[in-house]
């Protein structure tokens, strides 16, 4: 039976976010190209504005304190339909579901520079959404996204405190590799010494649910991650322990094997006994206007069974100089052989317009894990979703 629900942009993220991460371009290119780049692929924090200090004393001490604003503000619109099982050719309308609805958004940054010594950055948000199971026609409060300040008034040391996210690994596809997930909503210290083999940082992170009773410094977070080159290679080594999650290890490899960028990152948990949590491998390459990555997932979580999942990403960016790109992406496990294949398309030949389509098709059992976990809150096997995005930066 037909239902029209207000569930839409749940369903679009769900449905596009493999491929607006992978094929927009609208105002700004792709970063696929710096997936494997050194600045993102073992350690990146959003917002990272690191100002070197600059070598004229001088100008550092006497320039007037500089003060920036800015800010983005994105509106969405579309509607999705498909089927929550596979079509009966005898009852068309047995398992069709609609959805419709929008959705608005926009942020604020402020980045501020007394000096070269001393960074300051700070953005909050506020949407308006008006799908989901209760839809808001009001804007919401402003909350704080990061708030921190960079400090590098100390030699050969540079020092991050406040609210940012950290993320370690290379997997863009599959992320379990990265032991900092949860760092967004952290109050945190960084130390950050460059000269110390090809870089090290330290990290002292505090979060109220680390907490079992009052907060006590034993129960802080604590990590730390180095990197150092050997030839071609890359090799990064980090840590985190907390006294309720115990110890996990990351151990990242990175080269490039005859013209294309390879990965690996291995995570080891020590809590009560030893476990090999994750193994990830991957590879990227890029040829013209297309590119492509793949990734190989072992998840040692999994009890009694061995589970293996691979994922692959392949995009196509303007063909015959059309302001078009196109993508698919799929994600399959053997662990139950379920997964999910999401093609797409992404054009943007109007100023601060870009209209996407996809096309994601879940597949496996009732109880099987793509069709469990879909984000789809429809839960619908084949879903085409249509979205119309307004944007502009300020």
């Amino acid at each position: 039976m037909k239902r029209i629900v207000t569930q839409f942009f749940v369903v679009l993220v769900f449905s596009l976010t493999p491929l607006v991460s992978f094929a927009q371009e609208a105002d700004q290119d792709v970063n696929v190209d710096e997936l494997f780049s050194e600045s993102q692929d073992i350690i990146s924090e959003n917002h990272s504005e690191n100002k070197t200090a600059e070598s004229d004393l001088t100008n550092a001490f006497t320039r007037d304190p500089s003060l920036q604003f800015s800010g983005s503000f994105s509106a969405t619109a579309g509607l999705g339909v498909g089927y929550t099982q596979w079509p009966d050719l005898n009852a068309p309308l047995k398992y069709y579901d609609g959805s419709a609805g929008a959705k608005a958004s926009t942020t604020l940054v402020m980045r501020a520079q007394p000096s070269s010594a001393l960074y300051i950055y700070g953005d909050v948000s506020t949407s308006l959404d008006t799908t989901g199971t209760n839809p808001q026609y009001t804007w919401t409060s402003f909350t704080i996204g990061s708030l921190y300040f960079d400090y590098f008034g100390i030699t050969n040391l540079s020092i991050r405190a406040g609210q940012f996210e950290t993320v370690w690994g290379h997997g863009r596809i599959f992320t379990q590799s990265n032991l900092m997930s949860g760092s967004v909503s952290d109050l945190s210290l960084r130390l950050s010494m460059p000269l110390v083999l090809q870089g090290l940082s330290l990290f002292i992170l505090v979060n109220k649910d680390y907490f079992t009773g009052g907060p006590t410094i034993s129960e802080y977070a604590y990590a730390g991650i180095v990197d150092h080159v050997i030839g071609p290679l890359r090799i990064t080594g980090a840590a985190r322990y907390q006294k309720q999650e115990g110890l996990g290890t990351l151990l990242s490899l990175q080269g490039t094997i005859l013209g294309v960028d390879v990965f690996s990152d291995v995570v080891f948990t020590y809590k009560d006994t030893v476990q090999l949590t994750s193994f990830i491998g991957g590879f990227f390459k890029e040829v013209a206007n297309t590119r492509i990555y793949a990734e190989y997932l072992y998840n040692g979580i999994t009890q009694n069974t061995q589970d293996y999942s691979l994922g692959l990403v392949l995009i196509h960016k303007r063909p015959f100089a059309l302001p078009l790109d196109g993508g698919i992406k799929w994600e399959h496990t053997f662990y139950d052989n379920s997964g999910q294949i999401s093609p797409g398309i992404t054009w943007g030949g109007i100023p601060h317009l870009t209209i996407q389509a996809a096309l994601p098709v879940t597949y496996g059992t009732e109880t099987s894990r793509y069709v469990v976990s879909n984000a789809d809150p429809g839960k619908r096997r084949i879903l085409f979703a249509l979205l119309a995005t307004i944007e502009g930066k300020f």
